[in-house]
């Protein structure tokens, strides 16, 4: 689901994923003021929108709701409530090979549909996954190379730019689907 919401091509508010992938950052520590007045200022910049600042506020609250309580995404445990109204961002629980599976074949179907190959730095773009799973360089190095060896893509390491080479045929985001829910 934080994927989904993430995703810039996704079908999540095209806010989620300038506050997941620019105000998020581990280690800071947010409150729904700041991201109220992060989510206005975002407003601005893309497209002049003026929002009631009680929708601006609600909006904020909605957000951080969603990844700091139960009922919502507080398994990844991105943020963690240290105050009223203050929540610290934390490094979030690495991401299943499975869902990073799917993110990576979703991503590829939207940006690059009619490309058997991407460059392995695409991953590494402002806003592109890595950025939306808070991934560094070694943990995208660990998964791809899983990916690899499942023989869902080739990665070419030979000489820069690396490449990686997609092995699926169709959409196997079903297939990818029951993997991720066999091993939860």
């Amino acid at each position: 689901m934080h994927y989904h919401l993430s995703a810039p091509q996704g079908p999540g508010p095209w806010f989620w994923h300038y506050l997941v992938t620019r105000v998020l950052k581990p280690g800071y520590e947010i409150s729904g003021h700041h991201l109220a007045q992060e989510l206005a200022h975002a407003l601005r910049e893309h497209g002049g929108t003026r929002l009631q600042e009680r929708t601006i506020r609600t909006t904020a609250t909605v957000f951080i709701g969603s990844y700091a309580k139960p009922e919502g995404l507080s398994a990844i445990r991105l943020l963690q409530q240290v105050g009223r109204d203050r929540y610290l961002v934390r490094q979030p629980e690495p991401v299943p090979l499975w869902v990073f599976a799917y993110a990576l074949v979703d991503t590829w179907r939207q940006l690059w549909p009619d490309r058997v190959t991407v460059n392995l730095a695409s991953l590494f773009e402002p806003g592109g996954l890595s950025s939306i799973f808070f991934l560094d360089e070694a943990s995208v190095d660990q998964l791809v190379v899983s990916l690899a060896r499942e023989g869902l893509i080739d990665l070419y390491r030979v000489a820069p730019p690396y490449q990686l080479v997609r092995r699926w045929e169709g959409d196997p985001r079903g297939q990818i689907l029951e993997r991720v829910y066999e091993h939860p």
